[in-house]
């Protein structure tokens, strides 16, 4: 989580010291405090049970196995009755990690995410929930038309949704994957999982009305191909030109209708969108439909993530959320969705 860039460019009237945060969120933070402390007690009484279940597996597995070889010599027969041990040793830790270990570790998570970060986004934005074991569907991803491999799993959580000022929007992190086989030269047969998408997905009302569909992706085949891409791209009919040389370089559009598509990339939304890029990377896909604006920013780090081993009060740990969720917040206001156009309202 030390990775996260900061907001690029503080929205206003957001308290988005963690200090803040920290003394409006104080009696929940008191609570939790405890809650963590309790846990780890029983964590650490895990992890000794664990170590003694191990310790005695051993000894009761070398005595059986002696006992054996004293009464019968080397027959590897009897010595299979040594293994009784090792299975009920790691039924037992098996048993154990899960009551004492992992089970407390994903409570508290659970709760922090809840209590804190929920808190959190109330404070810094009144208009938004946070949902912590919700995301975006993958009927929702999948209308996007960003991606057009099938997906055959799919997972997502930490869904942010309401209303910033005018805007409606959700944003969400999810991991879309399709399965492959291949076979290998003695012609066996492996399954394996590719990655489509795995990041955060954000959707929000356009200012715009509109009835048409675009495509923005970026542009890898004039930018690794020059003019010969630029050529290729020109044999598809909904490809849609535009006069900045910069954002031509940068994204490939593509559109239902060439007269609404310039009614919604103004040259003003172009150059925020050039901004956006500069802002979450190169890799970052946008559509607009339905009225709707629809980003993929690609990641590989899971966020809104609460460490056991952080006092709950730990105000890096909160920092690193306000920036995280302030990061995303901004978008509405650097690309001027609240400004509403003509009939939109």
């Amino acid at each position: 989580m030390s990775n996260i860039p900061p907001p690029i460019k503080p929205m206003r009237k957001l308290p988005a010291d963690s200090r803040v945060l920290a003394d409006e969120l104080k009696p929940i933070l008191d609570g939790l405090e405890r809650g963590r402390q309790q846990a780890l007690a029983k964590i650490r009484q895990g992890w000794k049970r664990i170590g003694l279940t191990a310790l005695i597996t051993v000894g009761v597995t070398v005595a059986i196995l002696a006992i054996i070889t004293t009464v019968t010599g080397p027959n590897d027969g009897p010595q299979v009755f040594a293994l009784c041990p090792v299975v009920i040793g790691v039924v037992i830790c098996i048993i154990t990690y899960t009551s004492y270990i992992s089970g407390h570790s994903q409570a508290y998570e659970a709760v922090y995410k809840e209590k804190v970060i929920g808190g959190m986004t109330r404070l810094l934005q009144p208009g938004m929930s946070f949902s912590p074991a919700r995301g975006i569907s993958e009927e929702s991803f999948r209308a996007t038309g960003l991606y057009s491999s099938s997906i055959d799993r799919y997972s997502c959580e930490d869904l942010f949704a309401g209303k910033i000022d005018k805007t409606g929007l959700m944003f969400s992190e999810l991991h879309a994957e399709e399965r492959r086989t291949r076979t290998d030269s003695k012609g066996r047969s492996e399954t394996y999982w590719v990655t489509i998408f795995q990041g955060l997905v954000f959707i929000a009302d356009f200012n715009k009305n509109f009835r048409s569909w675009l495509t923005i992706k970026p542009d890898f085949a004039e930018s690794s191909f020059g003019w010969l891409g630029r050529k290729i791209q020109s044999f598809n009919s909904d490809l849609v030109r535009l006069e900045n040389p910069d954002f031509e370089r940068a994204f490939v559009v593509h559109g239902g209708d060439q007269v609404e598509a310039r009614y919604i990339l103004t040259p003003d939304l172009q150059e925020r969108l050039l901004k956006l890029r500069a802002a979450y990377g190169d890799d970052i896909r946008m559509s607009l439909h339905a009225s709707r604006f629809h980003l993929s920013i690609p990641k590989s780090e899971d966020w809104f993530e609460p460490s056991m081993n952080l006092p709950a009060h730990d105000l890096s740990q909160m920092q690193t959320f306000v920036n995280q969720m302030s990061w995303i917040f901004g978008i509405v206001e650097l690309l001027d969705l609240n400004t509403r156009i003509w009939s939109k309202v």
